[in-house]
């Protein structure tokens, strides 16, 4: 990921869950959708299952969306494949997007009182998967967990991470220092122009993570962020906003 963000000079715009359409999200449909309608990246979520497979499912509880309940880790494969539509697992797409030539994003979805000894497996089997389908440059890891991020970090450093701040940090800068991390993803109104500025000198990158409002989008590529997500990459990708390079 980090070599598109090297060599792009406009903002970049990623595609959330593929995009918001009558396909489902997270499936592959979607993804080719996004990618058609414009987003230089697409931002989906990965779990897993209780057979330890990684897949791309968003919710962290199944019951909001499908017929089952509980986590992603508490079903097999199959039982979400049955129950899910559009469901596909992070191999299948990681091969789609091989062949594609796309970028993503990789949400680590999860509650860490309840799936972080899952996800710091999960970790470990997405690095192997992302490896052997040869797509290590066009992904970064992102989430909440820094525990979990940083134990990716330990199995596999090729794989960038982004972290997820979900307050204002006292020292942004040091903070991604000390997890070595890549991107700086937070809500644009929890920035601040001097934030991002620091960040931007001294070689990080900042995600306006998911904006759905066209104001905060404004503010975003005022304020100079070097991405950000969208649900709806068809209308967002159009206005294309140079990015001040770091």
């Amino acid at each position: 990921m980090k070599k598109l963000l090297q060599k792009t000079d406009h903002i970049l715009i990623g595609g959330h869950r593929g995009c918001e359409c009558e396909l489902p999200e997270n499936s592959i449909a979607a993804m080719e959708r996004g990618i058609k309608d414009g987003a230089d990246y697409l931002e989906i979520d990965v779990q897993l299952t209780s057979d330890g497979v990684p897949v791309i499912y968003h919710d962290t509880l199944l019951e909001h969306k499908t017929a089952l309940a509980g986590y992603v880790h508490e079903h097999t494969e199959a039982e979400l494949r049955a129950a899910v539509p559009g469901f596909c697992t992070l191999r299948e797409a990681m091969r789609w997007g091989k062949q594609a030539d796309a970028w993503f994003g990789l949400e680590l979805k999860g509650v860490p009182l309840d799936t972080q000894p899952y996800n710091l497996r999960l970790v470990e089997l997405l690095s192997q998967v992302v490896r052997e389908e040869g797509m290590t440059d066009h992904v970064f890891a992102f989430g909440l967990d820094y525990q979990v991020l940083r134990h990716l970090r330990e199995v596999d450093p090729d794989i960038p991470i982004g972290l997820i701040i979900a307050d204002v940090p006292q020292d942004p800068v040091g903070l991604m220092r000390e997890m070595d991390a890549i991107i700086y993803l937070a809500y644009i109104w929890q920035m601040t122009p001097q934030i991002i500025r620091e960040l931007h000198d001294a070689g990080y990158y900042v995600d306006g993570a998911i904006l759905r409002e066209k104001k905060w989008q404004k503010r975003a590529r005022e304020l100079g962020v070097d991405m950000f997500e969208t649900d709806f990459p068809a209308d967002d990708a159009k206005t294309v906003t140079p990015r001040i390079p770091v």
